[in-house]
């Protein structure tokens, strides 16, 4: 998300106080355009790059309208030349409109068109005013493709599930990051998410915004919070065979909140934690059933990595007693919060037990774990 773009009286476009777009020409940094383009190669996982229009604060979309009024939409029009422009330059998928300072509905679907029309999608960023962002939605239809709703400022209160049922479009909700003034941090993103999951069957979300993770580099990197939404969303136990049974461990000494079952309760945001730099944790099938696993996963939680496992040892048994070796694993380490890992089992079979035995984590005084998972 290229946050943010701004339109001024004469229709120039500025990226934050840069000069970008001016007479139908882009104008900007003459490398900026070959960067944008690696956004979209290898390593990186990036498929969509998008423009965001206005903030809190600003006059954009009423520069929009006051345009609009005095030269229409047409090919001929300063916003067209300038939005064609700055595309061909980004090569952007979308413009995101992040209204904040007028609320039009006429002039917004009208700008809303002409984007469409240059071959962007139209996404939407609410924190107010639903009526508007309802027609607005309404009235472009299928231009609109996302709706990401403030859930910090003056969106705290939102629920996304409220947002849902009027807008008829499940929203994607996003909150602030941790700063010295409040926010949130990585874990606290984590757990909003997976109640979001549940209770408005969300399935995206955002962070804002990028400086404020770099100016407060102890709370988590950006990548810390990418793990921490998609892994409350994908859920790292989905198709997951470790619900409904009985979990053992070697050490019931673990803080209020942080016990054996937060394992196995298919959430990143808890985890399982014990007062020991090794041990072992067990699940038991319920009904006297007994599974075949073909792989597992391991998912990181949401502090202090020297904890992680590093050593371990996957064992399977039918009586609880009798112990086969699954899988074994030397010097793993998980670089990010929230980082899942998933493995094969060497020996898949029918059991009616499954153990993992941590024989040495990454350096600290204590074991954590904050998910595990088996599958078929």
């Amino acid at each position: 998300m290229l946050w943010t773009i701004h339109v001024h009286g004469n229709g120039d476009l500025y990226y934050n106080d840069q000069l970008v777009v001016s007479n139908g020409a882009y104008v900007g940094d003459s490398a900026w355009p070959a960067r944008l383009a690696t956004l979209k190669q290898a390593p990186t996982s990036v498929k969509r790059l998008e423009i965001s229009v206005g903030s809190w604060g600003v006059s954009d979309f009423q520069n929009i309208k006051n345009l609009i009024a005095a030269q229409g939409t047409g090919t001929n029009s300063i916003l067209y030349k300038n939005f064609a422009a700055l595309k061909t330059a980004t090569m952007a998928d979308a413009v995101s409109f992040d209204n904040e300072d007028l609320y039009d509905v006429n002039s917004s679907v009208s700008f809303g068109s002409m984007l469409a029309g240059l071959g962007y999608k139209i996404t939407l960023c609410p924190y107010t005013n639903v009526s508007y962002w309802k027609s607005v939605k309404s009235q472009l239809g299928a231009s609109v493709d996302r709706i990401y709703l403030q859930v910090y400022d003056g969106g705290a209160g939102n629920d996304p599930a409220y947002w849902n049922s009027q807008l008829g479009m499940t929203v994607m909700p996003g909150l602030d990051s941790k700063t010295s003034g409040g926010g949130h941090t990585p874990g606290q993103v984590a757990s909003r998410m997976t109640e979001w999951k549940a209770q408005a069957g969300i399935h995206g979300g955002f962070i804002w915004y990028y400086d404020a993770i770099l100016n407060n580099p102890s709370a988590g990197s950006a990548g810390d919070y990418a793990a921490a939404i998609n892994n409350a969303l994908s859920s790292p136990n989905a198709g997951s065979l470790t619900t409904g049974g009985t979990v053992a461990a070697s050490s019931s000494n673990s803080p209020s909140g942080e016990g054996k079952e937060k394992a196995f309760d298919g959430s990143s945001a808890t985890k399982w934690l014990i007062f020991a730099n090794s041990g072992w944790i067990q699940y038991q099938f319920g009904n006297n059933a007994s599974h075949a696993a073909a792989t597992y996963s391991i998912t990181s939680a949401n502090d202090f990595p020297p904890r992680d496992p590093k050593n371990w040892t996957l064992l399977g048994s039918n009586d609880g007693t009798n112990w086969t070796t699954l899988d074994t694993r030397s010097n793993e380490a998980f670089a990010s919060r929230f980082l899942t890992k998933t493995y094969a089992i060497n020996q898949p079979s029918a059991f009616k037990y499954y153990r993992l035995h941590v024989t040495a984590n990454n350096g600290g005084a204590e074991l954590q774990i904050a998910e595990i998972g088996l599958y078929p």
